[in-house]
């Protein structure tokens, strides 16, 4: 597959300590090609089932286009807990509009009420985990602009006084050298507790299940910033034992400090300090978005605020 077909979906990895255990059942059936999802959708593939939902590519006979189709799996459909969790992200989709978040068009229902349907738009492009996995590293200004971007969509949603929580490659797509942010299914309210969120992304006021603070999303924007400029994340290999050992709660990032990104490669000072930075433990002493976005444009030369910003 050259060139992913970037979707909105639930990435295999993010997770739901404080989700209470409970069986659903066997696995309920997938629609194939054709089939209706909901009036005026019908299934073009699956593209992918995770923990909670299916994602399906599907054509819109209203828009005569393809569209990304996020819903339930059929064995869930009466999981209250997973029900709100996509209702509030097709809410916020839909109402917000900013140029580096997946727009949603619509909430719709299939042939069991009580399943939404989210619709979204899709996107020409690959995923940041896509492109630093052909890759290996990106150059030091591209990620720069991607930061820029990203620092953009984070200042509207904190504006708006909402937490993303899930900042990270998989959830990025670059669309023509335009960033674009995925997934609100983690989001919380500025000063709301949340341990929900993705093992080596997860800030470590997260995994601690304290209350949220824009600070959280400085952190998931500098591990992926430090992944997009290494090749890996601070505690990759750590974190990826501690999943496999039975999937254990122990939390490096609440352990010791991020190694600092420049001993993965030689990077010009400022732009390693500025990542370097995002990591700190302590969420006070992590910059702003606001102070990311000024260095990256002072460090790039780049503004996206002038006439002219080549």
């Amino acid at each position: 597959m050259g060139e992913q077909r970037a979707v909105l979906i639930e990435s295999a990895s993010s997770y739901y300590p404080d989700e209470p255990t409970q069986t659903w059942g066997p696995p309920g059936p997938v629609l194939g090609p054709g089939d209706a999802l909901a009036p005026g959708y019908r299934v073009v593939t699956h593209l992918r089932r995770g923990g909670r939902l299916d994602v399906y590519d599907v054509w819109s006979e209203q828009r005569t286009c393809r569209c990304i189709a996020k819903t339930l799996r059929p064995e869930r459909a009466t999981d209250e807990r997973a029900i709100c969790w996509l209702r509030n992200e097709g809410v916020l989709l839909t109402q917000f509009a900013h140029p580096h978040l997946v727009r949603g068009y619509e909430i719709v229902r299939n042939d069991d009420p009580d399943r939404p349907v989210l619709i979204t738009e899709t996107l020409p492009g690959s995923t940041l985990s896509y492109l630093i996995a052909e890759h290996g590293t990106l150059e030091p200004l591209d990620v720069a602009v991607l930061g820029m971007q990203l620092c953009s969509v984070l200042t509207y949603l904190h504006r708006h006084n909402w937490v993303h929580l899930d900042v990270k490659p998989s959830n990025v797509v670059e669309a023509g050298g335009r960033a674009v942010l995925l997934d609100l299914s983690l989001v919380c309210r500025v000063g709301e507790r949340s341990s929900a969120g993705t093992f080596d992304y997860l800030s470590p006021e997260q995994a601690a299940g304290e209350r949220m603070t824009p600070a959280a999303d400085v952190w998931g924007l500098g591990v992926t910033l430090y992944e997009s400029l290494s090749g890996t994340t601070p505690w990759a290999e750590e974190s990826h034992r501690q999943r496999s050992d039975g999937g254990s709660r122990y939390y490096p990032q609440r352990e010791r400090p991020a190694a600092p990104v420049g001993t993965h490669r030689d990077l010009p000072a400022a732009l390693s300090q500025l990542v370097d930075a995002c990591l700190a433990p302590e969420p006070k002493d992590r910059p702003s978005i606001a102070e990311v976005s000024a260095c990256l444009i002072d460090w790039s030369g780049l503004d996206p605020a002038a006439a002219d910003p080549g």
